[in-house]
């Protein structure tokens, strides 16, 4: 079993089993998946789901949320989502949070809502199954490669961070501050690394299930072809400089 890899402790199923992908387990299904919320099934799980946004606001939704019943638009900036649910948020240039990855078992929804309560700004939503169909979905999965460049480019920016990342310096007075104003606390490439790994196994499964799921119908979308050449060199430089994340 020594050959079996994990990502920050957590079996990385993509690279264990690139030919099966994980779909939400019937339990998850039954409580996001439906086409409206059931918040008071949520609070039963985590009595602090009372306090999460109930309205929707997906005319701003973050162009990186994948399709699914929770999203961001403009949430906060200071990594705590990453941290709090690193399988399945991340984050754009400017670590604004963005849902990759929906939550497919107990596990990673118990983190999800974790990362939504953190954010002070309340932009986690969960009307998306209200909001996405067939059409929007296929238009959404066009982008794919568009969007492949950009988290590569971004998984490359955290590979390339020093170990305390994002300190900014400021001056009141005659006195010089330095301290962390954004982004994670340390480089967190593993998270990024997750992120194209379901792009490249496990997306395109996920979305023709959720299709199926709203509105019944058997959709096979186009293949996603992308050049994954650049990302084995970047999984060789994070084996290489994370090898404690391996």
């Amino acid at each position: 079993m020594d050959e079996l890899k994990n990502i920050n402790g957590r079996l990385n199923i993509f690279e264990l089993n690139p030919a099966k992908m994980f779909l939400p387990e019937l339990q998850i299904e039954k409580l996001i998946f439906q086409p409206q919320l059931d918040f008071n099934a949520l609070e039963l799980k985590l009595d602090l789901v009372k306090h999460l946004n109930k309205d929707g606001d997906f005319t701003n939704i973050n162009w990186l949320n994948t399709p699914g019943p929770i999203y961001t638009t403009f949430t906060d900036n200071c990594g705590t989502g990453q941290v709090e649910a690193i399988d399945n948020v991340s984050g754009d240039e400017d670590y604004h949070e963005v849902i990759f990855k929906q939550p497919f078992n107990e596990k990673e929804l118990d983190e999800t809502l974790s990362a939504a309560l953190c954010d002070p700004f309340g932009s986690y939503y969960f009307d998306g199954n209200l909001n996405w169909n067939a059409d929007s979905v296929l238009n959404w999965w066009n982008r794919s490669e568009e969007r492949a460049s950009y988290i590569m480019a971004r998984y490359k920016d955290e590979l390339e961070l020093p170990e305390q990342p994002h300190i900014s310096h400021w001056k009141i007075g005659d006195k010089v501050f330095a301290g962390q104003l954004f982004g994670p606390p340390r480089p967190m490439p593993e998270n990024y690394k997750t992120w194209l790994d379901f792009y490249q196994f496990g997306l395109k499964q996920y979305l023709e299930w959720y299709i199926q799921k709203l509105q019944n119908l058997q959709i096979s979308l186009p293949i996603f072809k992308y050049d994954w050449k650049y990302k084995l060199e970047l999984d060789k430089l994070y084996k290489l400089n994370f090898p404690k994340k391996v």
